[in-house]
């Protein structure tokens, strides 16, 4: 979190010196508590469990959520490819993000993996 502050002041000090205007920031709404309304990428909303060996064009709609709320959501330190592919990166990505989310690690995005990609794991 420290890092994206910094890399957000450097960018607004940039601006500034250029003679940009940035406009200011929309306060964060508390999270909902109905998972499937909460943040989203816009690949997928629901909670179904998603997991490698996956297939079809349901799974690769999951799989880039799940990918995309990693890299937005989360301090996991390496982007992931939005490629819908339930690899070895995703899986690893899953269990970190568990592990710092203090949930059941187990690589598999079930409904209490959803509900804190969704509500953000920052370390």
């Amino acid at each position: 979190m420290i890092v994206r502050k910094r890399i957000a002041l450097a960018v607004a000090t940039a601006a500034l010196g250029s003679g940009l205007a940035l406009a200011p920031a929309a306060t964060a709404a508390p999270a909902p508590q109905d998972v499937s309304a909460a943040y989203s990428c816009g690949y997928y909303n629901g909670t179904a469990l998603t997991k490698s060996g996956q297939t079809g064009s349901a799974a690769v709609k999951r799989i880039k959520e799940v990918q995309c709320l990693i890299n937005r959501n989360t301090s996991y330190p390496t982007i992931l490819g939005v490629d819908g592919k339930f690899g070895t990166k995703t899986y690893n990505a899953v269990k970190t993000v568990q592990k710092k989310a203090r949930i059941s690690v187990d690589g598999e995005v079930g409904k209490n993996t959803w509900a804190k990609l969704r509500a953000g794991v920052w370390w």
